[in-house]
This record gives C-alpha cells, structure tokens and sequence, in this order.
C-alpha cells in the first residue's frame, strides 16, 4: 500500500513538473530589434506576441495584440475648447454671435464627414459649457445677458435633434433652422 501510494505520488509530481508552463513574450522594441523576455512587454511596444511553452518545448498558446494610441474626442481638442472659452468671455452681442457661428460651422464640417455622433457630441459640450456658465453667474449674483441664454437656446434645438436625424443634410438643415429661430427671437 505504501509503495503504490509512493508510485502514485511521484508519478503525479512527473506530470505536474512537465505540464507547468512558462511563458515567453517576444516583444519588438522601438528601435525594431526582437527580445525574448520572460517578462510582459513594456507598454510603450506597439506590437507584442505572448508565447506560453511547456518545458517539453511543445506551444502550447499564441496571442498577439496591437496596443492603440487613443485619440481625444473632438469636442476634448483645444482648438474646440479654446473656441467654447471664447464664446463664453465674449462681452457684446456681436462677438458672441460670432463665436457661435464659428463653432457651429466647425461642427457642421464635421456632419459632413459623416460624423454626426462626433458633431452632436460637440453641440452638447457647448450646451453644458454655455449652462455652467449661467449656472454659475445666477449663484454668484450676477447679471446674465439676454442674449446668453438665447445662444443656449440655440444649441439646444440642435441637439434635440439628434433622435430624428439620419443625414447631414438633415443635420446641416437643424443649425439653419436653429440659427432662424434665433434670429426671430433676439
């Protein structure tokens, strides 16, 4: 009994000895060389393959993944927060409608390249900008133009076109149409 209990053991720890498996990155540096490393691969790789071997040498898994650089969102770009900052400092009328008017333009070129999403995503950050602002005006006390919520007014009616519009015809019709209406009110 103790022999085959011996025999049973040491046959189990031959298995488990050969069938941990270690695992080998090959990672392409920057420069292009190749290393082979028992390490992960430093995030600023581009490629990297992982390599797992069992110590009889047999692959036993292959993955390899390409790391991603991601790009901001348009309406995160400091060209476009730059144009929102201006927008909202801007003193008279005259200039605010100018700011608008630039903005919606850089928005409307966006529609059509065919990115509606990214256009809606920057009418609504320059919603939400233009409604802290007066937001934060009221609760420090301070006198709010008329024609800064009419502005509001205005990118708010093109985004609440965002569930009906399929085309950036469609798109480019709600800012004229937005743009209309707010020139009837002021």
């Amino acid at each position: 009994m103790k022999t085959l209990l011996s025999a049973i053991l040491a046959t189990l720890l031959f298995i488990s000895h050969n069938a941990i498996a270690e695992t080998i990155y090959k990672c392409t540096q920057p420069d292009g060389t190749i290393e082979f490393t028992n390490k992960d691969c430093a995030k600023s790789n581009q490629f990297q393959s992982k390599l797992s071997y069992s110590r009889n040498s047999t692959l036993l898994f292959v993955s390899k993944s390409k790391t991603r650089r991601k790009r901001s969102a348009a309406f995160l770009q400091p060209a476009f927060v730059r144009l929102q900052k201006e927008l909202i400092r801007a003193e008279t009328l005259k200039d605010i409608e100018t700011h608008a008017q630039t903005i919606t333009s850089k928005i409307s070129s966006h529609a059509r390249q065919g990115k509606i999403k990214t256009a809606y995503n920057m009418v609504a950050a320059t919603y939400v900008k233009l409604s802290k602002h007066i937001k934060k005006r009221q609760w420090q006390g301070q006198f709010i133009e008329d024609y800064i919520p009419g502005i509001r007014t205005l990118f708010e009616e093109i985004l609440i076109t965002q569930s009906t519009i399929t085309s950036t015809v469609e798109f480019n019709q709600a800012i004229e149409n937005a743009w209309l209406n707010y020139q009837k009110n002021t």
